[in-house]
């Protein structure tokens, strides 16, 4: 008699055991993908049955309870002779179970996502001409409120998604924030979210959660204020398309840092006409520089007192300078659109020359100044090796990219696609500082708000009393050797100089 004949086929039986070991892996896929995200209580609670499993094992209680309950079944020889197995078996008898159990909760949270999804595009009439729907390939958890699917479209195009948005959103019954195409075109990436970001931050709104010297609010992201703290990072590079809030982001920055560190002396470098910091130009700790020749002025004279400050430190045996001990103010230096000063050398020999130089001085600066309280930040539209040099690019850590036109463009700023994916918000960005990646709205102001905050820092300058410990760098000569006992006569050899 054959097996077929006994009813057994070995095709089923294998096709049952492929699907199970099948099964088993998506359910721990998924399950390692929904532990990230579990509460505090609920890592506690696993935890402890963890721990109780661990002393279970050790003293046999596991069966000696199973006895209580049903001492007919699990009679005292039952137990004798089982207990005399390691307490490792022991505790791969318990824990097994127990972790199978935890997979397949953990896991079927994210399939039946999965399938509620699915069920949602049939909901909404999105099929091909076949009459397939579109399908669930990869579900990702980016936050505990936003998801990241991957669908096979099955030949819909993107644009169908886009009419049906309302109805998918129904279906789902949940928030749609983006659908973005992909480089190959059976794929689609959509973005699902219980909260919605703001469209619009209020700079008045936010600017009091960042109240130390150095620190400045970078926006607001899901359930919290991202800040800052430029005596930490200690560079800035902020990139992104025209009109996408660039140029807003720096103003707002400036305020927002000039607000909260009253002895900090900003130079902003702005080719284009002094556009983006004109509101600061009048407070006498602002120098706002238009012209390529005296932007590479401004930049060797704070590399000089960058080294002057290396000589301070050397003499005192500090490691980073203390803007009260040693009377050295910190120091930004905003560069708006730095391609227009990198790229001077298309202008002429004199522009190649300064450009050059300019370059070589900001790598200097990014590569040595953190111990000095100097810091840099550089706005572009774009990365490229000609905008901002790949040294200068290397040792600026912190970074803010607003919508990109590019993967690639993405990608060099944030080291992912994810600035080419937002959505067409103004003031919306992507801020990676160290490993640590946000979507964030920014900080808006507009000109009538930044002259009124203006007015009153220039107040902090009225009288005698000033907040600062030194004049203003680019109002100091460098020109003579100053020896390592000198240090103090350069300091206060220029107290008489007007800020």
């Amino acid at each position: 008699m054959s097996k077929k004949d006994n009813g057994i086929n070995p095709g089923e039986i294998f096709q049952g055991i492929w699907n199970i070991l099948k099964g088993s892996v998506v359910y721990s896929h998924y399950a390692w993908k929904e532990s990230k995200y579990l509460t505090r209580v609920s890592k506690i609670n696993l935890s402890l049955l963890l721990l109780i499993t661990i002393i279970w094992s050790i003293k046999n209680t596991h069966f000696w309870t199973l006895h209580y309950f049903c001492p007919d079944i699990f009679t005292q020889q039952f137990v004798r002779n089982v207990g005399m197995r390691s307490w490792i078996v022991q505790f791969l008898l318990l824990a097994v179970p127990f972790l199978s159990v935890v997979i397949y909760v953990l896991g079927d949270r994210s399939i039946k996502k999965i399938k509620g999804i699915n069920a949602g595009f049939r909901k909404a009439g999105i099929k091909n001409a076949e009459g397939t729907h579109p399908t669930v390939k990869e579900l990702t958890n980016l936050t505990p409120w936003r998801q990241k699917l991957l669908i096979d479209t099955e030949g819909v195009p993107a644009e169908e998604f886009e009419k049906k948005r309302n109805f998918i959103r129904s279906g789902l019954n949940t928030q749609i924030e983006a659908i973005v195409e992909q480089d190959e075109p059976k794929f689609i990436e959509l973005f699902l979210t219980k909260k919605l970001l703001s469209k619009k931050v209020e700079y008045a709104n936010v600017s009091g959660k960042a109240s130390k010297p150095g620190e400045f609010v970078v926006g607001q992201t899901y359930g919290r204020t991202v800040t800052q703290n430029l005596y930490d990072l200690p560079h800035l590079l902020v990139a992104g398309t025209t009109g996408m809030g660039k140029s807003y982001f720096l103003r707002q920055m400036v305020l927002n840092l000039l607000e909260n560190t009253p002895n900090l002396q900003v130079f902003a470098i702005d080719l284009k006409e002094g556009i983006t910091m004109r509101p600061f130009k009048d407070l006498p700790n602002v120098k706002v520089v238009k012209e390529l020749s005296e932007a590479s002025e401004v930049l060797e004279k704070i590399r000089d007192e960058m080294k002057e400050r290396f000589k301070v430190l050397e003499k005192e045996g500090a490691e980073v300078i203390d803007p009260e001990k040693h009377k050295r103010d910190p120091i930004l230096v905003v560069i708006d659109e730095c391609s227009l000063l990198y790229n001077a050398s298309k202008v002429s020999d004199v522009g190649r020359k300064a450009a050059q130089k300019a370059s070589e001085i900001t790598d200097e600066i990014a590569k040595l100044s953190r111990a000095a309280r100097i810091h840099l930040v550089l706005g572009t539209q774009k990365i490229t090796k000609e905008t901002v040099s790949t040294h200068i690019q290397e040792n600026i850590e912190g970074r803010v990219c607003f919508k990109v036109t590019s993967v690639q463009g993405s990608a060099l700023v944030v080291g992912t696609k994810i600035a080419r994916d937002l959505p067409n918000i103004k003031g919306r960005a992507i801020a990676k500082f160290g490993v640590e990646i946000d979507e964030v709205q920014t900080p808006f102001i507009d000109k009538d708000g930044i002259k009124s905050q203006v007015n009153l820092l220039g107040k902090r300058f009225e009288g005698k009393k000033k907040p600062h410990g030194q004049p203003l760098i680019s109002d100091i000569s460098f020109r003579k050797k100053v020896d390592e006992g000198d240090i103090d006569d350069v300091a206060t050899s220029t107290e008489g100089a007007t800020l």
